[in-house]
Protein backbone atom coordinates (compact mmCIF):
# COMPACT_ATOMS: atom_id res chain seq x y z
CA UNK A 1 0.00 0.00 0.00
CA UNK A 2 2.65 2.40 -0.74
CA UNK A 3 0.25 5.47 -1.54
CA UNK A 4 -2.28 5.01 0.98
CA UNK A 5 -4.16 7.86 2.08
CA UNK A 6 -3.05 9.32 -0.83
CA UNK A 7 -5.21 11.26 -3.53
CA UNK A 8 -4.52 10.90 -7.06
CA UNK A 9 -6.17 12.41 -10.47
CA UNK A 10 -5.21 10.50 -13.64
CA UNK A 11 -6.19 13.10 -16.65
CA UNK A 12 -6.99 10.80 -19.19
CA UNK A 13 -8.00 7.68 -17.19
CA UNK A 14 -10.58 5.82 -19.57
CA UNK A 15 -8.50 3.60 -21.33
CA UNK A 16 -4.51 2.65 -22.38
CA UNK A 17 -2.10 4.41 -20.45
CA UNK A 18 -4.53 5.94 -18.49
CA UNK A 19 -6.64 3.15 -17.52
CA UNK A 20 -3.85 0.92 -16.09
CA UNK A 21 -2.34 3.76 -14.22
CA UNK A 22 -5.42 4.38 -11.94
CA UNK A 23 -5.72 0.78 -11.76
CA UNK A 24 -2.03 0.28 -10.34
CA UNK A 25 -2.49 3.82 -7.91
CA UNK A 26 -5.38 2.56 -6.91
CA UNK A 27 -4.24 -1.13 -6.10
CA UNK A 28 -1.48 0.39 -3.72
CA UNK A 29 -4.29 2.35 -1.67
CA UNK A 30 -4.48 5.97 -3.42
CA UNK A 31 -8.10 7.29 -3.91
CA UNK A 32 -7.91 8.03 -7.45
CA UNK A 33 -9.75 10.49 -9.71
CA UNK A 34 -10.27 10.22 -13.65
CA UNK A 35 -11.05 12.20 -15.91
CA UNK A 36 -12.07 12.13 -20.10
CA UNK A 37 -14.51 14.46 -22.00
CA UNK A 38 -17.42 11.67 -22.48
CA UNK A 39 -18.83 11.72 -19.27
CA UNK A 40 -20.91 8.58 -19.66
CA UNK A 41 -17.15 6.92 -21.06
CA UNK A 42 -15.51 8.13 -17.57
CA UNK A 43 -18.32 6.61 -15.48
CA UNK A 44 -17.66 3.37 -17.53
CA UNK A 45 -14.38 3.61 -16.92
CA UNK A 46 -14.39 4.01 -12.62
CA UNK A 47 -17.24 1.45 -12.97
CA UNK A 48 -14.76 -1.25 -14.62
CA UNK A 49 -11.63 -0.12 -12.52
CA UNK A 50 -13.90 -0.72 -9.14
CA UNK A 51 -15.24 -3.81 -10.36
CA UNK A 52 -11.20 -5.24 -11.15
CA UNK A 53 -10.54 -3.59 -7.49
CA UNK A 54 -13.29 -5.46 -5.70
CA UNK A 55 -13.59 -1.93 -4.21
CA UNK A 56 -16.87 0.19 -4.76
CA UNK A 57 -15.88 3.87 -5.09
CA UNK A 58 -12.25 3.35 -5.02
CA UNK A 59 -12.17 5.53 -8.47
CA UNK A 60 -14.23 8.51 -8.59
CA UNK A 61 -15.46 9.77 -12.44
CA UNK A 62 -15.11 13.59 -13.02
CA UNK A 63 -16.36 14.51 -16.49
CA UNK A 64 -14.46 17.35 -17.95
CA UNK A 65 -12.61 18.55 -21.00
CA UNK A 66 -8.48 19.62 -20.47
CA UNK A 67 -8.08 21.94 -23.02
CA UNK A 68 -10.59 23.64 -21.53
CA UNK A 69 -9.48 26.30 -18.64
CA UNK A 70 -13.13 26.61 -17.82
CA UNK A 71 -13.91 23.02 -17.05
CA UNK A 72 -10.26 22.69 -15.51
CA UNK A 73 -10.81 25.18 -13.06
CA UNK A 74 -14.16 23.51 -12.21
CA UNK A 75 -12.75 20.14 -11.55
CA UNK A 76 -9.80 21.55 -9.32
CA UNK A 77 -12.26 23.19 -7.53
CA UNK A 78 -13.88 20.23 -6.82
CA UNK A 79 -11.04 18.46 -5.72
CA UNK A 80 -10.44 20.90 -3.14
CA UNK A 81 -13.76 21.15 -1.88
CA UNK A 82 -13.83 17.44 -2.32
CA UNK A 83 -10.67 15.54 -0.69
CA UNK A 84 -8.88 19.27 0.45
CA UNK A 85 -5.66 17.93 -1.20
CA UNK A 86 -4.12 16.74 -4.30
CA UNK A 87 -1.03 14.24 -3.68
CA UNK A 88 -0.71 13.09 -7.18
CA UNK A 89 -1.44 14.69 -10.53
CA UNK A 90 -0.70 12.31 -13.84
CA UNK A 91 -1.60 13.74 -17.03
CA UNK A 92 -1.86 11.37 -19.84
CA UNK A 93 -4.46 12.66 -22.32
CA UNK A 94 -2.73 13.49 -25.76
CA UNK A 95 -3.35 13.23 -29.33
CA UNK A 96 -2.11 12.22 -32.46
CA UNK A 97 -2.97 15.27 -35.02
CA UNK A 98 -2.94 12.94 -38.38
CA UNK A 99 -6.77 13.13 -39.22
CA UNK A 100 -6.27 17.14 -38.85
CA UNK A 101 -3.27 17.55 -41.21
CA UNK A 102 -0.32 17.15 -38.81
CA UNK A 103 2.71 15.25 -40.75
CA UNK A 104 6.16 16.55 -42.13
CA UNK A 105 6.65 20.18 -41.75
CA UNK A 106 6.51 21.66 -45.20
CA UNK A 107 3.28 19.33 -45.08
CA UNK A 108 1.36 20.09 -41.62
CA UNK A 109 -1.54 22.19 -41.73
CA UNK A 110 -2.11 25.21 -39.49
CA UNK A 111 -5.13 23.53 -38.26
CA UNK A 112 -2.92 20.04 -37.77
CA UNK A 113 -0.65 22.36 -35.85
CA UNK A 114 -3.17 23.86 -33.63
CA UNK A 115 -5.44 21.31 -32.55
CA UNK A 116 -2.26 19.25 -31.34
CA UNK A 117 -0.69 22.08 -29.59
CA UNK A 118 -4.33 22.06 -27.92
CA UNK A 119 -4.61 18.94 -26.96
CA UNK A 120 -1.00 17.99 -26.02
CA UNK A 121 0.56 21.00 -24.93
CA UNK A 122 -2.25 23.50 -23.33
CA UNK A 123 -4.10 20.87 -21.40
CA UNK A 124 -1.09 20.32 -19.54
CA UNK A 125 -0.19 23.44 -18.74
CA UNK A 126 -3.30 24.06 -17.44
CA UNK A 127 -3.98 20.59 -15.82
CA UNK A 128 -0.21 21.63 -13.91
CA UNK A 129 -1.22 25.01 -13.41
CA UNK A 130 -4.17 24.46 -11.08
CA UNK A 131 -1.99 21.50 -9.41
CA UNK A 132 0.79 23.43 -8.38
CA UNK A 133 -1.73 26.27 -7.27
CA UNK A 134 -2.81 23.30 -4.83
CA UNK A 135 0.24 21.34 -4.15
CA UNK A 136 2.39 24.74 -3.10
CA UNK A 137 0.44 25.34 -0.49
CA UNK A 138 0.25 22.00 0.48
CA UNK A 139 3.95 21.74 0.29
CA UNK A 140 4.29 18.37 -1.30
CA UNK A 141 2.85 16.63 -3.91
CA UNK A 142 4.43 14.94 -6.99
CA UNK A 143 3.33 15.66 -10.97
CA UNK A 144 4.05 13.14 -13.92
CA UNK A 145 2.98 14.44 -17.08
CA UNK A 146 3.44 11.93 -20.07
CA UNK A 147 5.25 12.74 -22.87
CA UNK A 148 6.75 10.70 -26.08
CA UNK A 149 9.91 9.43 -27.21
CA UNK A 150 9.23 11.34 -30.23
CA UNK A 151 10.04 14.36 -28.04
CA UNK A 152 13.39 13.31 -28.05
CA UNK A 153 14.46 11.83 -30.80
CA UNK A 154 13.29 12.67 -34.68
CA UNK A 155 12.57 9.72 -37.45
CA UNK A 156 13.04 9.27 -41.13
CA UNK A 157 10.02 7.34 -41.38
CA UNK A 158 6.73 5.81 -40.28
CA UNK A 159 6.34 8.48 -37.35
CA UNK A 160 6.72 12.00 -38.82
CA UNK A 161 3.74 13.93 -36.94
CA UNK A 162 6.27 17.27 -36.25
CA UNK A 163 3.48 19.35 -34.66
CA UNK A 164 3.27 16.13 -32.44
CA UNK A 165 6.57 15.74 -31.96
CA UNK A 166 7.21 19.63 -30.88
CA UNK A 167 4.26 18.95 -28.48
CA UNK A 168 5.61 16.43 -26.73
CA UNK A 169 8.99 17.98 -26.65
CA UNK A 170 7.18 20.78 -25.17
CA UNK A 171 5.93 18.96 -22.25
CA UNK A 172 9.48 17.38 -21.32
CA UNK A 173 10.64 20.84 -21.40
CA UNK A 174 8.12 22.52 -19.10
CA UNK A 175 8.26 19.85 -16.99
CA UNK A 176 11.84 19.98 -16.34
CA UNK A 177 12.00 23.85 -15.92
CA UNK A 178 9.23 23.32 -13.40
CA UNK A 179 10.67 20.15 -11.23
CA UNK A 180 14.06 22.74 -11.02
CA UNK A 181 11.64 25.90 -9.70
CA UNK A 182 9.33 23.99 -7.58
CA UNK A 183 11.93 21.72 -5.68
CA UNK A 184 12.16 24.30 -2.85
CA UNK A 185 8.14 23.26 -2.36
CA UNK A 186 9.17 19.55 -2.11
CA UNK A 187 7.17 18.83 -5.39
CA UNK A 188 8.67 16.61 -7.91
CA UNK A 189 7.85 16.44 -11.46
CA UNK A 190 8.91 14.09 -14.11
CA UNK A 191 7.73 12.83 -17.71
CA UNK A 192 7.49 9.30 -18.69
CA UNK A 193 7.86 9.03 -22.66
CA UNK A 194 6.79 5.65 -24.13
CA UNK A 195 7.72 4.74 -27.76
CA UNK A 196 5.49 2.67 -29.40
CA UNK A 197 2.82 0.95 -27.19
CA UNK A 198 -0.71 -1.13 -28.28
CA UNK A 199 -2.91 1.40 -27.53
CA UNK A 200 -6.14 2.42 -28.46
CA UNK A 201 -4.55 5.87 -29.95
CA UNK A 202 -1.94 3.87 -31.52
CA UNK A 203 -3.73 1.05 -33.78
CA UNK A 204 -2.85 2.65 -37.19
CA UNK A 205 0.66 2.06 -36.28
CA UNK A 206 0.38 -1.57 -34.58
CA UNK A 207 -1.53 -2.90 -37.52
CA UNK A 208 0.95 -1.35 -40.12
CA UNK A 209 2.97 -4.75 -40.74
CA UNK A 210 5.74 -2.81 -42.33
CA UNK A 211 5.92 -0.84 -39.05
CA UNK A 212 5.94 -4.20 -36.97
CA UNK A 213 8.67 -5.23 -38.67
CA UNK A 214 10.88 -1.96 -38.49
CA UNK A 215 10.09 -2.13 -34.44
CA UNK A 216 12.40 -5.01 -34.21
CA UNK A 217 14.93 -2.57 -34.95
CA UNK A 218 14.00 0.21 -33.19
CA UNK A 219 12.71 -1.46 -30.14
CA UNK A 220 15.43 -3.90 -30.24
CA UNK A 221 13.91 -5.55 -26.61
CA UNK A 222 11.12 -8.59 -27.32
CA UNK A 223 8.47 -8.30 -27.91
CA UNK A 224 9.34 -5.03 -29.77
CA UNK A 225 6.28 -3.39 -28.53
CA UNK A 226 5.29 -2.26 -25.43
CA UNK A 227 1.78 -2.16 -23.13
CA UNK A 228 0.09 0.25 -21.01
CA UNK A 229 0.86 -1.73 -18.06
CA UNK A 230 4.38 -1.12 -18.42
CA UNK A 231 4.26 2.35 -18.33
CA UNK A 232 1.72 2.42 -15.54
CA UNK A 233 4.26 0.26 -13.63
CA UNK A 234 6.95 3.43 -14.16
CA UNK A 235 4.48 6.13 -12.91
CA UNK A 236 3.84 4.31 -10.04
CA UNK A 237 7.23 4.53 -9.03
CA UNK A 238 7.73 8.16 -9.91
CA UNK A 239 4.46 8.39 -7.91
CA UNK A 240 6.18 6.63 -4.61
CA UNK A 241 8.12 7.49 -1.75
CA UNK A 242 10.21 4.82 -3.43
CA UNK A 243 11.78 7.70 -6.47
CA UNK A 244 11.74 10.61 -3.47
CA UNK A 245 15.43 12.38 -5.16
CA UNK A 246 13.86 11.87 -8.67
CA UNK A 247 12.79 14.71 -10.34
CA UNK A 248 13.22 16.21 -13.72
CA UNK A 249 13.28 13.18 -15.13
CA UNK A 250 12.58 12.31 -19.25
CA UNK A 251 12.40 8.39 -18.79
CA UNK A 252 11.88 6.67 -21.89
CA UNK A 253 9.88 3.60 -21.63
CA UNK A 254 10.66 2.35 -25.50
CA UNK A 255 12.47 -0.98 -25.34
CA UNK A 256 15.56 0.09 -26.32
CA UNK A 257 15.00 2.69 -28.95
CA UNK A 258 16.18 6.08 -27.17
CA UNK A 259 19.05 4.19 -26.59
CA UNK A 260 20.48 3.77 -30.36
Amino acid sequence: MKLKEKVALVIGGTSGIGFDTALRLASEGAEVIITGRSEGKTAEAASRLNELLRHAGKVVPMHGDATSAEQTERLFSKIRDSYGKLDILVHVAGISGRKWGDGPLDACTEEGWDVVMTANVKSVYLTNHHALRMMTGQKSGVIINVSSILGMVGTQAHFTTHAYAASRGAVISLSRAAAVYYAKDNIRVNVVCPGLLDTPMSQRAVNDQVIREALCYLQPLAPHIGYPHDVAEAILFLASDDAKFITGVALPIDGGWTAQ
